[in-house]
């Protein structure tokens, strides 16, 4: 009897694993569209021929976001995959097919034209010690997709913030922004508008905040994402955002209703940030790990001009808070609950 509860369990267990992911592929799915459409666009934009025609033909624009998004896929996928059975092999356990979601991810946070090799670097550091020394997906405490990213904008500063492909169009979207920005004082040729809907330059999959609100809202539906640790963040953007307007007027010229809708904020809240295994467990510590991440990263944004986004760096460091906020909560409540029994 016990090992017949065993194996139901154990079947429970796999499905809910199974469910979470074909949910987590659908949410992404959007994201992923608005990403080939937009960077079909924006190379017809700079294309010689985009001239002579009014409105670019659809399927050049889908074929040539196809072009730039599925290299940058296949070589994220084929890294993961590789360490994955390695691990899966020496501990003789089953493939992971969660490196399915880990590769969509990295690609969605990559430039059009990203290095292969940075990919592959930023891939075997990141499935090797934030995935597969710990046991694989759903053990560890930080996101493997996270650990790459930050790995490859640690290893190859410059590679990922910026990208030659926009640099022949006016205005910028990406943390571009925030480079012209220092430099320039903010100038920028683009609406918050474009900046919504995904019109405008930056990495693949950061520019639609449109499509990536359609992801939160599948994924907040399902439970798969905490809407707590989502608001947060957005609330802790918003107000630093307004403070730093009131108390440095004329020095940060970024205006906070920017703030959202620029950089990979948008992607990294509700893929990165709310991801269950990196993140804080309790409700008000998903509430105090959203609003930290939030406040840092206009922080970051503002005034260090060497990380011009801010996000992956400040998402790392709240991620490794993220025990600690639980411990304090968890501590406190017990403390509350000792005083008023006393």
């Amino acid at each position: 009897m016990p090992l017949k509860m065993n194996l139901n369990l154990s079947c429970r267990s796999m499905n809910s694993i199974g469910q979470l992911r074909r949910i987590r592929l659908v949410a992404i799915l959007p994201v992923l569209v608005a990403a080939i459409i937009n960077t079909g666009y924006q190379y017809q934009l700079i294309s010689p021929s985009s001239a002579e025609t009014a409105l670019p033909d659809i399927s050049d624009i889908l074929s040539r976001g196809l072009i730039s998004v599925i290299p940058v896929f296949a070589i994220a996928l084929l890294s993961a995959s590789v360490w994955e059975r390695i691990f899966a092999e020496k501990r003789d356990r089953p493939f992971d097919n969660g490196v399915i979601y880990t590769a969509l991810l990295v690609t969605m946070l990559m430039p059009p034209n990203a290095e292969f090799f940075h990919i592959v670097f930023g891939m075997s550091f990141a499935m090797v010690f934030a995935h597969g020394i710990f046991g694989g997906e759903g053990r560890s405490f930080l996101s493997p997709a996270l650990v790459a990213v930050a790995v490859m904008q640690i290893t190859f500063p410059g590679s990922l913030s910026s990208d030659g492909l926009w640099q022949n169009l006016n205005g910028y979207a990406g943390s571009r922004y925030f480079q012209i920005y220092h430099q320039q004082g903010g100038l920028t040729d683009i609406s918050w508008w474009d900046a919504f809907i995904g019109t405008t330059q930056g990495l693949l999959g950061t520019t639609s905040v449109l499509a990536i609100s359609l992801a939160a809202a599948i994924l907040i539906y399902n439970r798969v994402a905490s809407w707590r640790l989502i608001c947060g963040q957005v609330m802790g953007l918003m107000i630093m955002a307004i403070i730093c307007d009131y108390l440095f007027e004329g020095i940060l010229d970024v205006a906070w209703y920017w703030q959202p809708v620029l950089g990979s904020f948008a992607f990294a809240t509700v893929f990165i940030a709310a991801d269950p295994s990196a993140s804080a467990s309790t409700n008000t510590g998903r509430w105090i790990q959203g609003v930290l991440a939030g406040a840092l990263i206009v922080l970051l944004r503002m005034l260090n001009p060497a990380h011009a986004d801010s996000v992956i760096p400040v998402l790392l460091l709240v991620s490794m808070l993220a025990p600690l906020i639980d411990h304090i909560v968890v501590w406190f409540n017990i403390r509350k609950r000792v005083s008023g029994h006393v």
